[in-house]
């Protein structure tokens, strides 16, 4: 069992306890991407747990592990964006799942995505540096995504492509507005 089918595992899980099963793992994981590359845009910190349910109250006590469990995931999500490339996986329901629940999941990864990368009102598509624009709207398609009518070889592989896209994409987002960023920062003079 990989490392990403385990989170996938635990987030499900505590989604449950909160009551919480209409959310999907994938889609909370990639909310949690995009969160990440808006508050580094913005400034702005995002309140994860209204984010993924706009109705629950923090102060409510079956939310209490559901939050902890979002700035937990937030936390090493940033920091696995901000030290490299390496170890960024997407949460997505295991290989062994069947075609349509992954094809599924990527797309709510996608829509989950786009939610925390534009959740306020400061950050729209249009503001991305280079090519993200084009990448965000290639993603809202994404969070549209069913299965076709090609054999399940050709959806597989799709599938695989898909995936890779999202998660090279995200990381090219979070690359621009990181080192738009780190441009506008002052400088020390001597």
């Amino acid at each position: 069992m990989s490392e990403q089918t385990d989170y996938y595992l635990q987030i499900e899980s505590t989604l449950a306890l909160a009551g919480l099963d209409a959310l999907t793992p994938s889609e909370v994981h990639g909310t949690i991407v995009g969160a990440i590359a808006n508050h580094l845009r913005t400034g702005m910190t995002p309140d994860l747990l209204k984010l993924i349910e706009p109705g629950a109250d923090a102060n409510d006590g079956r939310f209490a592990p559901v939050s902890e469990m979002l700035y937990e995931l937030y936390r090493e999500t940033s920091e696995v964006l901000f030290d490299s490339k390496e170890g960024f996986e997407l949460v997505l329901p295991d290989d062994d799942a069947p075609l349509q629940q992954r094809v599924d999941g990527l797309a709510s990864w996608s829509k989950g995505y786009l939610l925390g990368l534009l959740y306020n009102d400061l950050f729209s598509i249009d503001q991305l540096p280079e090519s993200g624009a084009e990448i965000a709207r290639d993603m809202i398609e994404i969070s549209e995504a069913g299965s076709g009518t090609d054999s399940e070889r050709e959806e597989e592989w799709a599938l695989a492509e898909l995936e890779e896209y999202l998660k090279v994409g995200s990381q090219l987002i979070f690359e621009f507005i990181y080192s738009e960023r780190a441009a506008d920062a002052p400088t020390l003079s001597q």
